[in-house]
């Protein structure tokens, strides 16, 4: 398995999962990646790095890119698009038979701004509000593309909120809608696990997935899917499973 963005908040532990359930681990990022004695340092906008991580590799879980909004000509277009246009093309070229995206939440947060109340489905479709979540679009567009053309089994994951550390914990408890789309650590941690062992979706098909865990009411995004095709079900709720504290 062939894990990008290795060395974030996500990739480190979703590594060590995969290395605890016997899978071997290949990481990429741009510095050397804790744990792993396979790992590429390289830049998702160097094609011939990302040809190297990808080569060999059964599976791949593209986590790397740049995380939030920011100005997209300077600062998106290179990780966000081209570096993920290198990714699904090398995994064409290398036969990879598993293509795991990572999307984000803010890809329908426009539905959520209409009707706080409503639950989003997948089938409701992308409301992006910024340029980060259409560069995410963009990625589930490319994935579903992918698999129908190519082959591959692909899922696009659409990521809750994650907080890194205490300060954007405590920015998601003062949310209105945050603890609704919380996605601890270690539900992160389940969720990719199922990604890579589930057997479906099957070759040349796709699937996007909302990742979060239990929300505390009813859900923000339906998890429905997640259960059904790969079999994830979230043990946590906010504040669950993080591993720092909140105060």
């Amino acid at each position: 398995v062939l894990v990008t963005g290795s060395t974030g908040a996500i990739g480190q532990p979703v590594c060590r999962r995969l290395l605890q359930r016997g899978h071997y681990v290949r990481g990429f990022a741009r510095h050397p990646t804790p744990g792993l004695e396979d790992y590429v340092i390289g830049d998702l906008g160097d094609q011939a790095k990302v040809r190297q991580a990808v080569e060999g590799m059964d599976m791949v879980l593209h986590l790397g890119a740049y995380p939030n909004d920011a100005d997209f000509l300077e600062v998106l277009l290179e990780p966000n698009v081209r570096g993920l246009f290198h990714i699904c093309d090398a995994a064409r070229e290398f036969k990879v038979e598993r293509l795991i995206l990572a999307s984000t939440l803010q890809v329908v947060t426009g539905h959520r701004q209409k009707d706080r109340n409503r639950t989003v489905r997948i089938e409701d479709g992308p409301a992006p509000v910024n340029h980060y979540a259409l560069t995410k679009v963009w990625a589930e567009a490319m994935g579903d593309m992918y698999a129908r053309v190519h082959g591959i089994s692909v899922i696009s994951a659409r990521i809750g909120w994650l907080p890194r550390n205490t300060e954007e914990a405590k920015k998601l408890a003062a949310s209105p809608f945050g603890p609704a789309v919380f996605f601890s650590h270690d539900d992160a941690e389940l969720f990719f696990e199922r990604c890579i062992e589930s057997p479906q979706p099957g070759p040349g098909e796709s699937a996007i997935l909302f990742a979060t865990s239990r929300p505390p009411g009813e859900e923000a995004l339906e998890l429905e899917p997640s259960r059904r095709i790969i079999g994830y079900e979230p043990r946590d709720t906010w504040p669950e499973g993080l591993p720092f504290p909140i105060e």
